[in-house]
Parts: C-alpha cells; sequence; structure tokens
C-alpha cells in the first residue's frame, strides 16, 4: 500500500506534537498531514520545565506551575528571584492531551501507530515505511530516528534521572521554589544532584539526577531518593504516587540526517537538547516556529537554526571539564550560581546572552580548568 500527504511528523513526543500544533494554528497551505509513532502518548512519562520571559505561547493554557524563585543549595542555600523570568512547569500527559483535543477536530490530521522501519528522503519525495505501508510527502519531519556523528575525542554525556512525586503527611514542602540543583549528596565521584519542584507544601516531585556517560540502576535511583527523602525530611510519612526515569543526551557530538534532503530532523534528533544542561523544551519551541515560519514563507528546503557557534562551543568546554574530573562539578555550579547575577546566568543558559554576559559568566569559573579544555577545544 502506498498513501501521499503533504507532510509527515515521524515521532509524536514533543518536537512532533509541536510542530503539528503550530501548523495548524498557521497560515501554512497545506490539505493532509500524517503524525505515526509506535505507541499511543497517554501517560503521564515525563516533566517538562524550562524558563521564559514571554508566557504569551501556544502553550501557555498548559502551564501546570510557574514560580518567580528558584534555589540552589551546594555548601550553602541560595535563593533568587527570578524577575522578569518565570519558571514554569509542563506535565507530559497535558501535553499529550492538549495537543491531541487541538488535533482531533481537525481532518487534515491522521494519526497512525506503528513500528517506522525505515525512512528516507533522497528522490523526489520522501518516504517512510512501515510493516505494511509506505507513505510518501513533500517533507518528511523526522524525531523518531536518532543518528549521531559519534568521534573518539568528544564527550558524549546523558543527563539521566528518576523522580518519585510524593505526598507528604504534613506540609514540609517550599511551595515557592523550585529546587534548582542540590548538591548535598555523595557525588560518587561523578556529577549528581536532586531536583525538586514542589507541586504543593505537601505534594513535590523529588528527582535524582546525574551527568555521566551512562546511567545508574533502578535500584540505586530509588535507595538515593529515599536516603535524601530522610535526610532533609527526616521521619515525615510519605506516598509515592507516580515515578517517572528517562535519559537527555548531553552529546559533544552531533545529530546528523542521513536521510537526504527531503527530510528534516526536529527535537533531540534536530540538535534542540542543549549539551552542558540537558534542557530542551524551550529550544524546541524556538526551532519548530522557525521551521513554521519557513514553511509559511513557501520555502522548498528548509534549514535549521544554527545556534551561534561560541554556545556549542562553551558546552564542549564544560563537558571536557566535567568528563576529567579534575575539579568538583559542585564547585563549578556552584561557583557559577554564587559569583554571576541570576537573569545573566538564565540568559546564558538560554543561549540568549550577549557576549559580555559570557565574559563575565566564564570569568567565575576556575580558570586554570576551564583554560586548558578551552583551548584543548579550539582544535577537536
Amino acid at each position: 500500500m502506498r498513501q501521499d500527504y503533504d507532510y509527515i511528523i515521524a515521532g509524536m513526543g514533543c518536537a512532533g506534537l509541536s510542530l503539528a500544533v503550530q501548523l495548524k494554528q498557521s497560515k501554512v497551505p497545506f490539505s493532509k498531514i500524517l503524525l505515526i509513532d509506535k505507541t499511543p502518548k497517554n501517560t503521564n512519562d515525563r516533566t517538562w520545565c524550562f524558563w521564559t520571559k514571554t508566557e504569551e505561547q501556544w502553550y501557555a493554557p498548559i502551564i501546570h506551575k510557574k514560580w518567580n524563585h528558584l534555589t540552589f543549595a551546594a555548601d550553602k542555600t541560595m535563593s533568587f528571584d527570578i524577575s522578569p523570568y518565570r519558571y514554569c512547569l509542563i506535565r507530559g500527559i497535558d501535553f499529550y492531551n492538549y495537543c491531541l483535543n487541538e488535533l482531533s477536530g481537525d481532518d487534515r490530521f491522521e494519526i497512525v501507530y506503528a513500528n517506522i522501519l525505515k525512512i528516507k528522503g533522497d528522490g523526489h519525495l520522501a518516504e517512510l515505511q512501515t510493516t505494511q505501508t509506505t507513505y510518501t510527502a513533500k517533507l518528511i519531519f523526522n524525531s523518531a530516528i536518532q543518528k549521531v556523528d559519534a568521534k573518539q575525542n568528544h564527550v558524549n554525556f546523558v543527563q539521566h534521572f528518576k523522580g518519585w512525586k510524593v505526598a507528604f503527611e504534613k506540609e514540609v514542602v517550599d511551595a515557592e521554589s523550585p529546587v534548582f540543583m542540590d548538591f548535598g549528596i555523595d557525588q560518587k565521584n561523578d556529577c549528581r544532584f536532586v531536583y525538586t519542584i514542589p507541586y504543593s507544601k505537601k505534594v513535590a516531585l523529588i528527582e535524582y539526577t546525574g551527568f555521566s556517560n551512562h546511567a545508574i540502576s533502578v535500584e540505586e535511583y530509588d535507595a538515593e531518593i529515599m536516603a535524601y527523602i530522610h535526610k532533609k525530611y527526616k521521619d515525615i510519612a510519605y506516598e509515592i504516587l507516580e515515578e517517572e526515569q528517562g535519559q537527555i543526551p548531553m552529546f559533544e557530538s552531533a545529530f546528523i540526517n542521513p536521510f537526504g534532503p527531503k527530510v528534516v530532523n526536529i527535537g533531540t534528533a534536530g540538535n534542540a537538547s542543549k549539551a552542558s544542561s540537558g534542557y530542551t523544551f524551550y529550544f524546541i519551541q524556538k526551532a519548530v516556529k522557525d521551521i513554521v515560519m519557513q514553511l509559511q514563507n513557501q520555502n522548498d528546503k528548509i534549514s535549521l537554526v544554527k545556534k551561534p557557534a561560541r554556545f556549542h562551543y562553551y558546552d564542549k568546554v564544560l563537558l571536557d571539564v566535567l568528563n576529567k574530573k579534575e575539579v568538583p562539578a559542585k564547585t563549578v555550579f556552584e561557583k557559577l550560581f554564587q559569583n554571576n547575577k541570576i537573569n545573566d546566568l538564565l540568559d546564558f543558559l538560554n543561549e540568549e546572552s550577549t557576549v559580555v554576559q559570557d565574559l563575565k559568566i566564564i570569568n567565575s569559573l576556575p580558570k586554570k580548568h576551564f583554560i586548558f579544555s578551552g583551548i584543548k577545544k579550539l582544535w577537536c
């Protein structure tokens, strides 16, 4: 069987569904779009957090919580007012339901659940194959299949994590401030911290997180989360409401497109995951918005927005420093938060800072280690 579409969106995660909704809300002319994934999106399998100054976005109705304060903890605890930024949370299930509901009343969109065997885009039309059907389109937007140009001298970490959403018996949670990083745990000669998102004074998502070459066992995550809760909240009784677990690439090596010019990589496959932090949602939205604008201008060839080269370089240097472990990761991040204005730092992490801001932030870091890695990463 063969079926033809204007566009195919391969993968119905954050990038695929964001693109579909923004296409629906745009002036891009199309008759039929296919969305394809191997399984339905019907569970609360992840939580997206990000900071923004602009809340009038298409996803504004599903921002579940937002705050204007953040906390960082290492040898001492620091709290910050991040205004005019807001730190925002979107639950996975709310995102999926909202997007699918937006698309359900529009017969220009078709959803198929099937395993994708192959995609290619080196002919007149792009082509996607499943076990039973071959689909064709003018363009395929791919987040489902990821290819990496891995190089031997590159540092390719993952941000790995497991979180428990817990309900405490008493009001022990600071509901006004997420804990961005808490390094008050055994680092195990690694980069490990706990990330806490408060839902109320009794309910919080407590996530044990690492930046390293690979994830750890489920048993170790659970033991570390339990130990952290016991240390921080003593013997207050609690119930585990939900669990989430995942890995996000923090790759120095680039994700590449070997599929041909009629295939456009999006999401992590389109290099939207920030290598030095693993943050993805905000960068996906910027990339998708640009793609939609290109389609609105009836561009035949889509070009992905390339981040300023200096930010890719900064990411490479930080990964190299963390990988060598000559200075504790805890020290690196503590200096970043202790010696910089919080809004400068958030601008920097969103890749929206000026060169002057960048230089101030770089100057706050342990110079010996960053200078050596900085010189090294000019050449590899």
